[in-house]
C-alpha cells in the first residue's frame, strides 16, 4: 500500500489525475477539460439518417454536429424489422423503443444512387472509410472493462454474429429508425464517433450488460481456477434472484471481492439501467440519455484498491463529488479520502507538474546514461533505443542488453502515459546472442502486461526491430494538449534562408518571362528581406540588369517563415514626345482631386511612408532611375489630371488603357490585400546605419 491517487480538481475547466508509485513516479494520468468532452461511454437515443450497404452500416444523427457510425454488427437483432414468424432470438431488450418508436420512410433509392451518395459524401473519406470499419471488429464496449469484455465475446459461441449475417442491413433497418447506441470510439479529427447497441455499464467489480442475455463470465486475467469457480457460484446465486436475468461479467478488480461486494454493484448498476430505459420513453430522438461516470469518479472505481494508500484531492467541488460516490460505492475505502488545503498547489507539492512537462519532449534519458526518442508518423511510431553515454559495461554486447533492459520498461511505461496507439516499432540496440534477444522479449512483454490496453507483440527482427500495437483508448496526450505549428504547417521544419531567397528569385525570373514588368515588389517576412538585402545584391543587381526592372522588397508582419507574396506593376508611356514621362492615374477617383487635394494626399503618404503607385513623383523616380526630383511642382500634376480628364471624355477605353496594368500574384500563405510600408532597398540601408 505504497501507491497515491493525485487529483488535481482546483480548475473547473480542467480536471487532471494521476496514480503515483514509488518515489512519486508516474504510473498513469488521465484529464478532462470543457473544451474537448469525452463522450466514449455515453449513451444516447439516435435515428438512422443514412443506410449504407457497401459498408454495412448505418449512419445516426444523435444530437452532435456530426453524424455517428454504427455497423451492422453492432445492431441488436431486437432492432430488425422481421415477421414475427421469422424472429429466433429473445425480445428482452428494450421493449419501449425496440419497434414501437419506429418511424419508416420508403427507401427507394437504387444501389447506384445509394453509392454515388457515397462517393459525394463530404462526411466520408477512404481513412475514414478504413477507420470506421476497423470499429467492426473492434466492439470496445466500455472504456474501463475493455479487457473483461473482450473474454465474454471471444467465449460465448450463441453470440449475435450468426444473426446479423442472415440479413443485409438495407433489409432490416428503415430509414429514420429509433436505437439506443453507445459510444465505443471518440471522433477523431474529419472522423465521426462510432456506436453500438450492445450497452455496456460499468462498475466497480462487475460489468452490466442488458441486452446479452444470461450469459455471465469472468474476467481471463483472473487465472487461478478455484477463484473463477466461487465467483462463477456467486453470479448464479445473485443473477437467478433477479427476474431481468441480466448478464454480468466480473471484472480484474473482482478478485477477492465478497458476495456481499458483487451483490452491492450488481444492484447498483441495475437501477442505473432502469433509469435510462425510464429516459428513453421520456424524450423523442436525437437526444442525451446518460453520461458516462466524471473521471473522477472513473478513478475511484478503477484505481482505487488495496495497493492505494491515500486519495489526495485538491478542490472543494471534486472533494465532495469523490466523497458522495465512495459512500455509496465504496463505503470502505472512503477513509483514504483526504482533501488538499495547502496554498502549494497539489501536483507541485508531490513534483507532479515537471514529470507532465517532460511528455512534451520527443526525447526520454535512461538511468545508465541511453535515451529513446519517439517519433510519430503517420503510418507508425517509431522509438528509437540508443546508448548515448553509457559505457559502465564491459563489452559492447553488455552494454547493449542493459541499455534495452532499461529501454523496454521505458517504452512500456512512455506508451502508457502518452496514450500512444496503432502500429509501433521500437529499434533496439542490436546484439548478437540470441539469449539476450530472448531475454529483451520476454521482459517487454511483462512490462506491457500491466497496461489496461490490448496489445499484440512480436518478436525482435533480424534487423534489430520489435513491432507491436496497442489499442486506441482515446486520442493521444499530445494530441489532445498541442496544436499545429503556425510557420511549419506541422511539418517540423521549414525551408532554410538561403533555399527561401533563391526561390524568391527564380519566381521572379519566371514572372518577368511570361509578361514584361517594369517593377516588382516582394513581399516576405524581415527575416527574408534582411537575408536578400545582405546576401543576395549581386543576383538583384543582375535582375535589374538584364530585364531592365526595379526590384523592391518589403517586410510584412503577417507572412510566416517561408511565405512570400509578389506584386507585379506595368507602367505604360505618356506619349512618344517624352518617352520618360509616366501617365498617373488617381485610383477611380482621380478626375475629382483638385490641386489642394492632391498636396494633402502627397504629404500624408509621404507621413505614413505608404509605398504606392498612385503618386506621380515616387512613380517617375523608379521609371527614370530618380532622373526626376521631387521639386515636380503640384500645377504640373494638376494639369496632366485635367489631360487624362480629357482624353478619358473622348474615348470610353481611355481611363483602362491609362491606368497602370497591376497584378498581385500569391503563393503558399498569402497575406491579405493590405498596403506595405515602403521599406525600399535604401530605406534599409538608412535603417541599418542608423
Amino acid at each position: 500500500m505504497n501507491k497515491k491517487i493525485i487529483i488535481d480538481a482546483n480548475f473547473p475547466s480542467e480536471t487532471r489525475v494521476v496514480l503515483l508509485g514509488q518515489s512519486n513516479n508516474i504510473e498513469d494520468i488521465e484529464f478532462q477539460t470543457t473544451v474537448r468532452q469525452q463522450n466514449k461511454g455515453n449513451i444516447y437515443l439516435a435515428k438512422v439518417t443514412r443506410i449504407e450497404p457497401s459498408l454495412q452500416a448505418v449512419f445516426i444523427e444523435y444530437g452532435m454536429d456530426k453524424s455517428g457510425f454504427l455497423p451492422f454488427s453492432e445492431i441488436h437483432p431486437n432492432y430488425y424489422n422481421l415477421p414475427t414468424s421469422e424472429r429466433n432470438f429473445p425480445v428482452n431488450a428494450f421493449p419501449e423503443i425496440a419497434l414501437s418508436n419506429i418511424t419508416v420512410e420508403d427507401d427507394k433509392e437504387k444501389p447506384a444512387a445509394i453509392y454515388d451518395s457515397l462517393v459525394d459524401s463530404e462526411e466520408i473519406d477512404l481513412k475514414t472509410i478504413e477507420d470506421l470499419v476497423e470499429s467492426k471488429f473492434q466492439s470496445e464496449l466500455n472504456l474501463e472493462a475493455a479487457d473483461d469484455i473482450e473474454i465474454i465475446q471471444s467465449g460465448t459461441p450463441e453470440s449475435n454474429i450468426p444473426q446479423y449475417k442472415q440479413y443485409k442491413v438495407q433489409e432490416v433497418i428503415r430509414k429514420n429508425q429509433i436505437l439506443l447506441a453507445q459510444v465505443t470510439k471518440e471522433e477523431r479529427g474529419n472522423k465521426c464517433a462510432a456506436f453500438t447497441t450492445y450497452i455496456s455499464l460499468a462498475g466497480k467489480y462487475c460489468v452490466l450488460m442488458p441486452n446479452k442475455g444470461s450469459q455471465n463470465g469472468i474476467s481471463r486475467k483472473i487465472s487461478n481456477g478455484e477463484e473463477r469457480k466461487r465467483l462463477k457460484d456467486i453470479l448464479n446465486k445473485i443473477v437467478s434472484g433477479d427476474k431481468n436475468a441480466y448478464s454480468v461479467i466480473v471484472r480484474t478488480a473482482g478478485r477477492g471481492s465478497s458476495t456481499l461486494d458483487l451483490k452491492k454493484d450488481y444492484n447498483y448498476l441495475a437501477r442505473l439501467w432502469n433509469k435510462i430505459r425510464k429516459s428513453t420513453i421520456k424524450f423523442s430522438a436525437p437526444c442525451f440519455i446518460h453520461e458516462e461516470d466524471s473521471i473522477i469518479r472513473k478513478t475511484i472505481r478503477d484505481m482505487c484498491d488495496h495497493n492505494v494508500k491515500e486519495v489526495v484531492i485538491q478542490g472543494q467541488e471534486g472533494y465532495e463529488d469523490a466523497s458522495k460516490f465512495m459512500q455509496d460505492l465504496l463505503p470502505s475505502e472512503l477513509a483514504k479520502l483526504k482533501e488538499h488545503k495547502s496554498k502549494t498547489p497539489i501536483f507541485t507539492q508531490f513534483q507532479v507538474e515537471e514529470q507532465l512537462v517532460k511528455l512534451y519532449q520527443p526525447v526520454v534519458t535512461l538511468p545508465s546514461g541511453g535515451y529513446i526518442v519517439i517519433n510519430p508518423t503517420e503510418a507508425l511510431i517509431s522509438i528509437d533505443v540508443n546508448s548515448g553515454k553509457s559505457t559502465s559495461e564491459q563489452n559492447i554486447e553488455e552494454t547493449a542488453l542493459k541499455t534495452n533492459l532499461e529501454a523496454a520498461k521505458e517504452v512500456a511505461k512512455q506508451v502508457k502515459l502518452r496514450d500512444l496507439s496503432g502500429l509501433i516499432v521500437v529499434d533496439f540496440i542490436d546484439m548478437s546472442e540470441a539469449k539476450n534477444r530472448k531475454i529483451i522479449e520476454r521482459s517487454f512483454k511483462e512490462f506491457l502486461s500491466r497496461d489496461r490496453a490490448r496489445i499484440q507483440t512480436g518478436n525482435i527482427s533480424q534487423f534489430g526491430l520489435l513491432e507491436f500495437s496497442r489499442q486506441r483508448l482515446r486520442s493521444s496526450f499530445l494530441e489532445t494538449n498541442s496544436a499545429i505549428c503556425s510557420h511549419c504547417n506541422g511539418k517540423g521544419v521549414i525551408r532554410a534562408s538561403d533555399a527561401n531567397a533563391m526561390l524568391i528569385l527564380r519566381t521572379i525570373e519566371n514572372e518577368i518571362f511570361e509578361e514584361r514588368i517594369d517593377v516588382i515588389n516582394v513581399f516576405t517576412n524581415i527575416v527574408s528581406v534582411i537575408y536578400i538585402l545582405n546576401n543576395k545584391r549581386a543576383e538583384i543587381k543582375f535582375i535589374e540588369e538584364k530585364y531592365n526592372i526595379k526590384l523592391n522588397f518589403y517586410s510584412d508582419p503577417n507572412a510566416t517563415s517561408d511565405s512570400y507574396s509578389i506584386e507585379k506593376v506595368k507602367l505604360l508611356k505618356k506619349d512618344d514626345n517624352n518617352v520618360n514621362a509616366v501617365k498617373p492615374v488617381i485610383q477611380n477617383h482621380s478626375a475629382d482631386y483638385t490641386a489642394e487635394e492632391l498636396k494633402k494626399e502627397q504629404l500624408r503618404k509621404n507621413k505614413h511612408k505608404w509605398k504606392t503607385t498612385n503618386n506621380s513623383n515616387n512613380i517617375a523616380n523608379e521609371v527614370k532611375d530618380k532622373s526626376l526630383e521631387a521639386k515636380e511642382s503640384v500645377e504640373q500634376i494638376v494639369s496632366v489630371v485635367e489631360e487624362v480628364k480629357v482624353v478619358e471624355s473622348n474615348a470610353g477605353l481611355e481611363e483602362a488603357q491609362a491606368a497602370p496594368k497591376k497584378t498581385k500574384r500569391r503563393y503558399r500563405n498569402k497575406t491579405s490585400n493590405k498596403k506595405h510600408p515602403s521599406n525600399t532597398v535604401e530605406d534599409m540601408e538608412k535603417n541599418a546605419e542608423s
